[in-house]
């Protein structure tokens, strides 16, 4: 799949996310939830991958990057992306890495970006995608953020 088939395909799931699963998102349940739903859906059209949510091996070690600590040094440190579209055991078939935050979360993204930007270098995923989907009673489907890194 090219660039803009991927980023279509992602925004087509999440639409349906909203349709589909607009109470859990106006109820505000845990991201861990969201994820599963937003994975279930994305099956639906990438037959030919498996489609996991915190999946953490790489191989059948456990999926480690390099991250920089408090003090700016590279340190290894075990990830769980939220989704990720791939072929487990295919090194070449890494296509998508997700990292979702409700809107409802206060923390920052940035963690969240530089993570993505390591998977995609480090472990080779073509694609990587930051959600900050809209949460809670006052949220609006508006409200929806999607970074490509």
């Amino acid at each position: 799949m090219d660039d803009q088939a991927i980023k279509a395909t992602l925004q087509e799931a999440i639409t349906t996310l909203q349709h589909e699963e607009a109470t859990i998102l106006t109820f505000d349940v845990s991201e861990r939830t969201i994820c599963a739903c937003l994975a279930a859906i994305l099956k639906r059209t990438f037959e030919d991958y498996s489609v996991h949510v915190e999946y953490n091996r790489h191989g059948v070690y456990p999926k480690e990057i390099e991250l920089p600590d408090s003090n700016g040094e590279l340190t290894s440190a075990r990830i769980f992306p939220d989704i990720i579209v791939h072929r487990p055991g295919d090194n070449d078939a890494n296509l998508l890495v997700i990292e979702v935050k409700k809107t409802t979360n206060p923390l920052k993204d940035e963690l969240d970006m530089m993570k993505l930007q390591q998977i995609k270098q480090q472990i080779g995923y073509e694609f990587a995608a930051f959600l900050r989907l809209p949460t809670g009673s006052d949220s609006s489907p508006d409200d929806l953020h999607v970074v490509w890194i």
